[in-house]
């Protein structure tokens, strides 16, 4: 039923836009860590943002080393 109403160009379209925003986003998110690519982005530059965050995943909270819990 649901794949009567679907239009693959416009479909298309929106999954080759999400995938080039994601591109886009996680190259600035490296360079903000001062890599020049995604792939040079290594375990050390994962830091959460909040004490919640930094607890869950066990990353060091950003801008100390603590990592809340450990």
């Amino acid at each position: 039923m649901l794949e009567k109403r679907l239009e693959v160009e416009v479909g298309t379209k929106r999954v080759k836009n999400y995938l080039q925003t994601l591109n886009m986003e996680l190259t600035t998110i490296a360079r903000a860590c001062g890599k020049q690519n995604v792939h040079h982005l290594e375990r050390e530059d994962l830091v959460a943002l909040t004490i919640e965050a930094a607890a869950m995943a066990r990353l060091p909270l950003a801008g100390t080393s603590w990592i809340p819990g450990v």
